[in-house]
C-alpha cells in the first residue's frame, strides 16, 4: 500500500517527493525526527501502536510536519479522536484516490480535512464547514450553547453537561439538537468539527507546507 501511495504521488507533477516510508509508529516517529517531513501519511492501525497515539510523539520531535491520518475502518469515535489528539486530517482508506488527492492538498496546503465515505463520519464539506472557516461568529450562537458546544467536544455527556452547568438533562437535548440545526450537521461528530475548526477550542498552530512538498508515509 505505501508502494502504491507512493507511485501515485510521484504522478502528480513533482508536486511531492517521498522522503521516507516506514511500517510501524516507532520507526515512522524517528524519520520524522530525521526529515522533519512536510507531510506525513499516517496510518492509524500499526503493528506498535495506533497512529493516533502517534501524533503526540511526533508532535514533539517534528512540531512543524502536518499530518494526515488514514484507515480502513471508521467510526463517528475515531473521527472525534483524530480531531483531539492534534492530526490535521483524516481520511478513509476506501475513499477514492481523487479523495486521497484532495485530503493531502487541503492538509500540505495548511488546511483540515476531515472526511469518511460514511455521511456519518463526514466532516470535509458543508454549510458548517464554511462557517467555521470564517471563524466562530459566523453562525450565531447564544453563550450557552458554545458553552454545550465545548463540553460536548471535550467528549461530556448530555448528563455531566447538566451535572457541570446546573441544568436539567432535558435542556441540554434541547440545546444540543438546536446546535445540530444551526451547525447543519448530523452528529456529534460534526458538532466536534465545529468546535476545532471554528477556534472554540484551538488547534495547535501550525505553518502551512512549502509550495513542493515532501510526503513521509507510513505503512499505509
Amino acid at each position: 500500500m505505501r508502494e502504491l501511495i507512493s507511485a501515485m504521488l510521484a504522478r502528480q507533477e513533482g508536486r511531492y517527493k517521498v522522503v521516507a516510508e516506514k511500517g510501524d509508529a516507532a520507526t515512522a516517529i524517528a524519520a520524522c525526527k530525521e526529515h522533519a517531513p512536510d507531510l506525513l501519511i499516517l496510518d492509524i492501525n500499526l503493528p506498535d501502536f495506533s497512529g493516533i497515539e502517534a501524533v503526540p510523539h511526533i508532535r514533539k520531535h517534528a512540531p512543524m510536519t502536518r499530518i494526515l491520518l488514514c484507515t480502513a475502518f471508521v467510526t463517528d469515535d475515531r473521527v472525534i479522536e483524530a480531531l483531539r489528539c492534534g492530526a490535521d486530517g483524516f481520511v478513509e482508506k476506501t475513499n477514492t484516490w481523487d479523495d486521497f488527492i484532495e485530503a493531502v492538498q487541503h492538509v500540505s496546503r495548511g488546511d483540515h480535512f476531515f472526511r469518511s465515505r460514511g455521511a456519518q463520519a463526514s466532516l470535509g464539506s458543508g454549510a458548517a464547514d464554511d462557517a467555521s472557516r470564517r471563524g466562530p461568529g459566523a453562525i450565531r450562537l447564544s453563550p450557552r450553547e458554545k458553552e454545550i458546544l465545548i463540553l460536548i467536544a471535550e467528549g461530556a455527556s448530555s448528563k455531566e453537561i447538566a451535572g457541570k452547568l446546573h441544568i436539567g438533562v432535558g435542556t441540554v437535548e434541547t440545546h444540543r439538537a438546536s446546535l445540530l440545526s444551526k451547525l447543519k450537521v448530523r452528529n456529534v461528530a460534526g458538532l466536534v468539527g465545529y468546535a476545532f475548526r471554528s477556534g472554540l477550542i484551538p488547534l495547535s498552530a501550525r505553518r502551512s507546507a512549502s509550495t513542493k512538498e515532501k510526503a513521509s508515509g507510513a505503512d499505509l
